[in-house]
């Protein structure tokens, strides 16, 4: 199991899909924001309920014994990552922590111009 982590915009899920290989499953909190049409429709609001969302979605996969889950979140802080990781290591999972090492990863101009959440530079 492999957690993300980096800056929105910063190429976590670019890097996920290398990770991913032919079996592996990616599991975003974004997905939880695009509709029956493909369409993204950010919600702040909703962001907990994305979060369980996707919490319930890991716990799925490793109750079934999938190899290669790559959980594409920010992760930013160990309080964000505890309950992903908590639940791997509860099914044996061994559990891996990737940074997004794009040149831009820590360019604000970049960082905004590519996140998908509107986040200003400031």
């Amino acid at each position: 199991m492999v957690l993300m982590r980096g800056l929105l915009g910063s190429g976590k899920f670019t890097l996920a899909i290398k990770q991913k290989g032919r079996t592996g499953v990616i599991l975003s909190t974004d997905s939880y924001f695009y509709n029956t049409r493909g369409k993204y429709g950010y919600d702040p609001s909703r962001i907990g309920d994305a979060h369980q969302w996707n919490k319930q979605r890991e716990h799925q996969k490793l109750q079934d014994g999938k190899t290669s889950i790559i959980l594409d979140n920010t992760n930013l802080q160990a309080l964000e990552m505890k309950p992903y990781v908590k639940l791997g290591l509860q099914y044996d999972y061994e559990v891996d922590i990737l940074d997004a090492d794009t040149p831009w990863k820590l360019d604000p101009d970049e960082l905004a111009r590519r996140n998908s959440h509107w986040v200003p530079k400031k």
